[in-house]
């Protein structure tokens, strides 16, 4: 699991259970907050030559990248 104890609130969770329950609660919570978005970026769908990836250009870049280029 990777710890032995989790501090909340100032008391000491050790046993297995506790701490299962401790980080569900806190993942819960993490995952359905409100995340403030930046609205600099642009989230719109972009279409023609950007978004296509071809596959030998993939295995060009892995090849060099592999043979140190």
């Amino acid at each position: 699991m990777g710890s032995n104890c989790v501090k909340v609130l100032g008391k000491v969770i050790v046993d297995e259970k506790g701490i299962k329950h401790i980080r569900k609660e806190y993942m819960d919570r993490l995952m359905n907050e409100d995340n403030n978005c930046d609205h600099r970026i642009s989230t719109e769908v972009k279409e023609g030559p950007a978004d296509c990836i071809r596959i030998n250009k993939v295995a060009a870049s892995l090849k060099n990248s592999l043979d140190g280029d």
